[in-house]
């Protein structure tokens, strides 16, 4: 293994060792713990600052050899880093409050955070079910975290909820109540799971054009976006539904791009949709890099100057007869002429 990669591996590892202590810290999360709040925070974020320049090195600098050694870890950091901002935030949120309720009462011991979190907006659902899961998620993952009384969580549950869903009613007035006539009215999964998969589907009539990284990475995107609503609706993926989804995802791509996969694989090997995917993020990478394929090689003709050119209109019907012989000829044809200058 070269040295540049060792490296990279010990960072790595570095960081995920501290995401399991942030994500311990947050599952552990007592009251005594609040007062070290804000400066896990700050802790937090200056892990990310550095996630984020290691994820860039590895993306940048990584042979398709050595890339395979971070991928799968890669898609495991991003999803524990998401997951802990969201329930950081809702922790300083809550206990953000409580200090703002006690503390013209009595001095408080707790630790101030030395920033200031921007207001945190919460997600609407308009019935849409397409989106119901993850506004479930978001919407538990912030209001259950924050002390709130039922009446309170149904306020802003029905503040949240618009269009057709504003207009769900239930027999008792409670939070739960709401929330469970919501799952009922707009939670087909079924139908969720099959709009999903027509989308991938899809996939194979895109136009994508080789050296176009904004088309390769609007195709990622929208593999990711599909996949990981799947995931929450607990579809998981095998070894068949990948090998599918990489031949889709195929058949929309170019020559090129194509044969730079298949060079990636040996013989034998059977693909997997997590190195197709990390291979698809370096490809995007590396168009990213080149100049614009619109501009290469074309002159701007308008900067050379344009010559003029002249051309002689005679009109055929002109009489030509020579003032010295009187006939009807050119100079060089003319006898008389030619002997003058011997």
């Amino acid at each position: 293994m070269a040295k540049g990669v060792k490296s990279l591996v010990r960072k790595f590892s570095d960081i995920e060792k501290q995401l399991s202590g942030f994500i311990a810290f947050v599952d552990t999360f007592t009251e005594e713990d609040k007062e070290v709040l804000s400066l896990k925070i700050n802790q937090f974020e200056r892990l990310n600052a550095k996630y984020e320049t290691v994820k860039e090195e590895i993306f940048t600098s990584l042979s398709d050899g050595e890339f395979n050694n971070f991928d799968g870890k890669i898609t495991t950091c991003n999803e524990h880093i998401e997951k802990l901002e969201v329930r950081l935030k809702s922790l300083s949120l809550k206990y953000s409050k409580n200090n703002n309720e006690t503390g013209s009462n009595a001095v408080s011991n707790v630790i101030k955070p030395c920033f200031r979190l921007p207001e945190l907006s919460l997600p609407q659902f308009n019935g849409d079910i397409e989106t119901g899961f993850i506004f479930k998620e978001q919407f538990k993952g912030i209001i259950e975290n924050c002390g709130l009384n039922d009446k309170q969580k149904l306020q802003y549950l029905q503040s949240c909820s618009i269009g057709i869903a504003k207009h769900v009613q239930t027999v008792d007035d409670t939070y739960d109540s709401l929330f469970l006539a919501l799952e009922q009215r707009f939670e087909n999964k079924r139908l969720i799971i099959n709009k999903h998969i027509n989308a991938l589907l899809m996939l194979k009539y895109e136009k994508f054009s080789g050296d176009s990284n904004v088309e390769l990475r609007n195709l990622v995107d929208t593999c990711t976006k599909h996949l990981r609503a799947l995931k929450l609706l607990k579809i998981e993926h095998n070894t068949f539904s990948e090998l599918l989804l990489i031949q889709l995802v195929m058949q929309v791509l170019d020559t090129e791009t194509k044969r730079l996969f298949e060079m990636t694989l040996e013989s034998s090997d059977i693909p997997k949709w997590d190195d197709f995917l990390a291979f698809l993020n370096k490809r995007c990478l590396f168009l990213e890099n080149l100049p614009s394929a619109g501009t290469k090689g074309k002159q701007n003709f308008k900067d050379y100057p344009r010559h003029k050119s002249f051309i002689l209109h005679t009109d055929a019907n002109i009489d030509k007869k020579f003032k010295l012989c009187s006939l009807n000829h050119d100079l060089y044809n003319c006898d008389k002429s030619i002997h003058l200058y011997k």
